[in-house]
């Protein structure tokens, strides 16, 4: 029976499951996440492979868990802009600085390897889209609200900020000036939206 040094196991629980994230993202940044296993993931945390699979069922949910962790607030915090922002462009605005913002964190590194994830499972798959679409629904949301009675395309203005914010943050990663960047972008997106 293994060893457990927690005040309880709830407190345990947590505790491996802090660590075997933390190995995780470590390996699958360092390898990449198809050159890293569940062997590799168990040896970094210092457990029996069997006991990983106690934790997590397969690698793609270890991948899930760890870009729950990194994106959850930002989700979060994105599904908040509604009531926070009345007008759409001001609503805009705040969802270009937080897409920037988790563009150019940490955390971003782990949110590009979900692309990696290829799985049957529909829990995983459900899951998977829900942290991807819940950026895009907030500008979506908004564009719809400032076209809605114009003559003007919903869906090629959403995709041109989407192309703006990805080239945008492409560039804030490689400069020391990010501040400068998201008002460059910001000023774009707003004339996309005025015209």
């Amino acid at each position: 029976m293994p060893r457990i040094d927690a005040a309880s196991i709830e407190e345990h629980v947590r505790v491996q499951t802090a660590r075997i994230l933390d190995a995780a993202t470590r390996l699958f940044q360092e390898h990449g996440y198809r050159k890293t296993d569940m062997d590799d993931i168990a040896h970094a945390v210092g457990l029996a492979r069997n006991s990983l699979y106690r934790y997590y069922r397969n690698k793609d949910f270890i991948l899930l868990a760890c870009v729950e962790r990194d994106m959850g607030a930002f989700v979060e915090r994105m599904r908040t802009l509604d009531s926070l922002h009345g007008d759409p462009v001001q609503r805009i605005g705040a969802w270009l600085d937080m897409q920037m913002d988790m563009a150019t964190s940490p955390a971003h590194a782990t949110m590009e390897l979900m692309a990696e994830i290829r799985t049957d499972a529909p829990e995983l798959r459900k899951r998977l889209m829900e942290l991807h679409d819940a950026p895009g629904n907030v500008l979506e949301g908004a564009v719809t609200e400032i076209v809605r009675g114009k003559r003007r395309d919903a869906g090629l203005i959403i995709a041109l900020i989407k192309g703006m914010v990805e080239a945008a943050a492409g560039q804030a990663m490689r400069r020391e000036n990010k501040a400068a960047v998201k008002r460059e972008l910001r000023r774009a997106v707003e004339r996309v939206i005025e015209s």
